[in-house]
């Protein structure tokens, strides 16, 4: 019965470590990423949310501050036009990473607030997006969290620490 258990042991072991990683991203990957990012900041900025929402899966997860996850493609753009309509975003992407048909873009973001007048307040905070391969090479959001740095008593900021001339 010892002998038995052992074998069972080391053959799963054995089988465990002959697993593959999943292949690295490359240099194509990284460049994809950060031209689809700047993609879904310009249709941000022009507050084409139909557009917007075209840079996630159709079973995306849009996790928001102080609100519940919002989940799917349209309903990811129905949630943008009710809460974001006139504002504008910088992003300053820290790191990409991960591997096979999944990676993650982890940054700086600032939301400029319009304020009336035509100007903005700054909410300066920080993303993370999951990101997964397509068919076609694309590589859409399939879950997008962000949330603010500073605490709501404190206010907006008036300018944003990365993005001098975001215009």
């Amino acid at each position: 019965m010892r002998h038995a258990a052992f074998t069972a042991i080391m053959f799963t072991a054995a089988i465990a470590g002959c697993q593959t990683l999943p292949e690295e991203l490359g240099p194509q990957d990284y460049s994809v990423i950060e031209a689809a990012s700047a993609d879904w900041v310009a249709a941000y900025n022009a507050n084409d949310w139909e557009l917007l929402a075209s840079y996630f899966t159709s079973d995306a997860i849009l996790m928001p501050p102080n609100g519940p996850a919002v989940t799917g493609r349209e309903n990811i753009a129905v949630w943008e036009a009710e809460n974001e309509t006139g504002y504008r975003i910088a992003l300053d992407i820290e790191n990409i990473g991960g591997g096979g048909d999944t990676a993650y873009v982890r940054g700086r973001s600032c939301v400029f607030v319009p304020l009336g007048d035509d100007e903005y307040g700054v909410d300066a905070g920080k993303f993370l997006e999951v990101r997964k391969l397509q068919e076609d090479g694309a590589w859409l959001v399939d879950v997008d969290i962000f949330n603010s740095d500073t605490p709501e008593e404190a206010g907006l900021q008036a300018v944003c620490p990365f993005a001098d001339g975001w215009e």
